[in-house]
Order: C-alpha cells, then structure tokens, then sequence
C-alpha cells in the first residue's frame, strides 16, 4: 500500500506503491540508522533561543526527499526542453543520496565535529555518512545492493565528492538543492521568526539547467571545467533575492544567535572534558557516566568505530545530564547543571562597543590579554571561528561557485551579485567576534576594559 506522511512545510508527503523508488526509500527510513534520525534535533541546542526549535533531522530527511522529487521532475522537464536524454538510474541515486543525506550528523551535529577533531577523530558528517551507507553489518546497505547491484556504492560516492559531476548531482549539492530547499523553509517556521520570504513555487518554475564556470582545483589553477547546474532565469531575481535575504536572515537571527552559540560552546566544552577521562579508572565517579555508556566508549582508543557512532544521539546527551551533574570532575559537574536549567555562560558581543572591525580587533587583544590563562583553561571561552555573508553555510564554509546562485542573463549564467545591487551589498561576510564568561565579574570586567 501507498504511504503517507503529513508535514508542517510540504503538507501530504506520499510513497506511491506502484513507484520502486518510493518503496526503497519507505523501507530505508525504517531502519535503525533512519530512526535514529528522530532523536538528533535539527537545529542542535537552538531550543534555548527559540522554544519550538525542537524539529528533527528526521523530519527534515524526509522532507529534503520530497524536494528532490520535485528537481528531479524539473530536470526532466529542462531535458525535454532541450532535447536532451534524462537518465533515471542516476536520478533514482540522487534521490536515495537526498534522503540519507543526514544519517551521519552527530548529536548535536556541527558541535560535535569539532569535540571529535580534539580527539583525533577527524571526520566530517558527510564521510560519516558515506561509512553507515556503507557498512557491511548496517541495515541500509543490504536494501540498496537488494535494489540495483553497485546501488550502494554509488549513493555512498556522492557524498565522497567535494564538486558535482552532472545535473543529478546538483539535487543534492547546489545553490538549490533539495536541503537547502527544506532547511531554510522548516527552520523559519519552527523558530517563528520572520526571516523573509521563500517564493518556492514561483522559485520551482523558473529553475532551468545551465553550464557554469566551475572554480579551477588547487592544483590545476589554470584548468577549467564547466558542470551543468540548477540556474534561475531573469524574471525570478526578485524571487531570488528574496531567497538569499531569508537565508542570510536566518543565519543572523537563528543559527549565530549569541545564546545559541554560547550554548554549542559550552556543550563542545562539556564532552571535550569528559573525553579527556576515558582512561579514567574510576571513571564513574569522575564523569558520572558508567564505562559501558556510548559517550565514553566512542571517546575511548579506538572506540571511534561507526557502531560506536551510531549509539550517540541529542537524547543520549541530554539524558546523561543528570548523572554528569554528580561528576567529581566540577567542570562536568558544573556544565551538566548548566545545561539541565538553561544557566548560559554570559556572553560579551564585540559589536556592543562598535562595529568598526578594527576597534574590535584591538579590543579582541585586549581580552585576550587580559584573560589570558583563563581562555587557555576555558573559563572564557573565543567565538570568531564564524562570519555571516550571503552564502554562509552552517558549520563556517566557504560556498563553492556551485553552491552560488546563478541568473540567466539571456542564455549565459550569471552568478547573482554581478546583477543584483542588493546581493553585492551583502557579499562581503560580516565577521563576529564574542566571548562567553563562565562568571558575570569577568564578563564586567571587560566591557569596563573596552574602549570605544
């Protein structure tokens, strides 16, 4: 039988029985890797800023699968118009890459890529990814190599390759893949705020495929490559403008929020402290956490297997607050209760005393100096890792020129900024610099420091 999903951004989701694809995915999201989806919020510890930010990873899969049945159908329709041969089985592994896209993200995602790199476990959600696709013991590679020999192994690639290759590729990276697409559009409704407008239907029509300029590979700079992409025609730049302004309003106001932000840093510090007593013999008087719980054995030498991985979710976390509140360790102790009643470090915005970059530069010396030890011991913790611009991405990247949005002027792409005063008004990214003070007398102390 069909099956249906009802969701708060796209409405009726349905799984057409009589569609393989459809069914392959239906039984992709029952497994345990999928499910696990349902306990790794969207937008991490966003909940602290904006109370309804509770939506997950899951939800959101699914509506990204959805999305990218709706480009898939604008690339048959662009093949059609141009004369060109539209290839199902790669459509069909762009679609099955498009759901599972996120199965990899930790618990509290980008946060948690950066706790593992302090560990020596240097991977990111993508590769993590491309791994538990591909796990041999793992419930989803047996229904893709079921599905199509060599099924498995090409959905895993996609997520292995920094630039696309074709336009099917582009449903799951580009300026307007399937993610971004469900992302920008669920995170605005979850939180409430009133990031712009998302014209998705009028967006949708005016898509058409066209050949940009890729960027030339470090070490080839000369060479040129061309790969065909999602573009808009003329007549949607207003849309479009619209569409980067929601986004670059939603990275202000929802995912660097200063709350948010000091929230994912004391998280960060909190697991960073309990990977540093994994040898621990006593360790569950030090941690509060038993030897057998999946933190520590994810922490532990060789313990960062995709097993191991897939034990950790936001509800493991969240869950073991409790006994970590009892730690020995204070710092544990002491972030744990923090995190169980919402007791956020204070947080000092450079911005408060300008936004000339060069007095906050030197103010920025100035805290540093004056908090010198204390930042080395994180009771101070430095945020100026990120800055906001119009194609900033979640965990701090530099967009490709894939990832940027291209206009048609006549029948050449166009990156946006070079046609749309607006866009170029916003292209240079705006740094932040803030620090997070375990105690008020220290966050005082160098507001009264600053200088203007």
């Amino acid at each position: 039988m069909s099956k249906r999903l009802r969701d708060p951004v796209h409405g009726l989701i349905v799984f057409d029985d009589t569609v393989q694809i459809d069914m392959l995915a239906w039984q992709l999201i029952d497994t345990p890797e999928f499910q696990r989806l349902r306990r790794i919020r969207q937008l991490g510890v966003s909940e602290f800023t904006f109370p309804s930010a509770v939506h997950t990873r899951f939800a959101h899969s699914i509506g990204v699968f959805h999305n990218a049945r709706i480009l898939v159908d604008v690339i048959k329709r662009e093949m059609a118009r141009n004369k060109q041969i539209f290839e199902p089985a790669l459509a069909e592994v762009a679609l099955i890459a498009a759901l599972l896209h996120d199965v990899g993200h930790g618990p509290f995602s980008h946060t948690f890529e950066t706790v593992q790199s302090s560990r020596d476990v240097k991977k990111s959600h993508e590769k993590w990814t491309s791994e538990i696709i591909s796990n041999p013991d793992g419930f989803i590679k047996p229904l893709l190599e079921n599905y199509t020999a060599g099924f498995c192994e090409k959905v895993a690639a996609i997520f292995e390759k920094d630039d696309p290759e074709d336009i099917y590729h582009a449903v799951v990276s580009s300026s307007f893949d399937a993610d971004r697409l469900d992302y920008l559009r669920r995170d605005k409704l979850m939180t409430g705020t009133g990031a712009g407008a998302i014209d998705f239907d009028w967006l949708i029509d005016n898509i058409r495929v066209a050949e940009i300029e890729m960027d030339a590979p470090d070490e080839a700079p000369t060479v040129s490559r061309k790969v065909a992409t999602f573009c808009l025609t003329a007549k949607a730049l207003p849309a479009a403008e619209q569409f980067l302004l929601a986004r670059y309003t939603l990275h202000q106001q929802v995912y660097f929020h200063k709350a948010t932000r000091c929230a994912e840093h004391m998280i960060g510090k909190l697991l960073r402290a309990i990977s540093k007593h994994v040898c621990a013999k006593n360790i569950e008087k030090v941690t509060g956490l038993k030897k057998s719980n999946p933190l520590i054995c994810f922490f532990s030498k060789d313990g960062g297997t995709v097993f191991n991985y897939l034990a950790l979710d936001d509800s493991l976390i969240i869950g073991s607050l409790e006994q970590m509140s009892k730690a020995d360790d204070k710092t544990i102790a002491d972030l744990s209760c923090r995190m169980l009643n919402r007791k956020l470090y204070k947080t000092f915005d450079l911005a408060e005393v300008g936004v000339d970059n060069g007095k906050q530069r030197a103010n920025k010396r100035r805290i540093e100096q004056l908090f010198l030890k204390k930042i080395e011991e994180e009771v101070v913790m430095l945020d100026d890792k990120a800055s906001i611009g119009i194609y900033s991405e979640i965990g701090g990247d530099d967009a490709k020129m894939h990832t940027k949005l291209h206009i048609l002027d006549g029948a050449t792409p166009v990156e946006i900024s070079k046609l749309s005063d607006l866009i170029r008004a916003l292209e240079n990214k705006k740094p932040f610099t803030r620090f997070y003070f375990e105690n008020t007398e220290d966050r005082d102390k160098a507001r009264i420091n600053m200088r203007g």
